[in-house]
């Protein structure tokens, strides 16, 4: 199944400062992924973390599906 990451507004805000938002689009989770996950990114300063706040099944007109991963910053639970 395909995948795709969604970011919250603050994981956006996040992203685009650190330069990372396009490597989190690009990613590739895979369904073995749950909420609450860690994702770590390594930078500069260290790690860099988003967390997985939701996950959802979207479907398409045609049948095709993508496992879609919301990721927020900070992680919090």
């Amino acid at each position: 199944m395909k995948s795709r990451t969604d970011l919250t507004s603050s994981a956006r805000l996040h992203a685009e400062r650190k330069g990372v938002a396009q490597v989190l689009a690009a990613l590739e989770l895979g369904a073995w992924v749950n909420i609450d996950d860690v994702i770590e990114l390594p930078d500069a300063s260290g790690q860099d973390a988003f967390i997985v706040r939701s996950r959802r099944v979207v479907v398409a007109s045609d049948g095709a599906h993508t496992l879609v991963f919301q990721l927020d910053h900070p992680p919090r639970s």
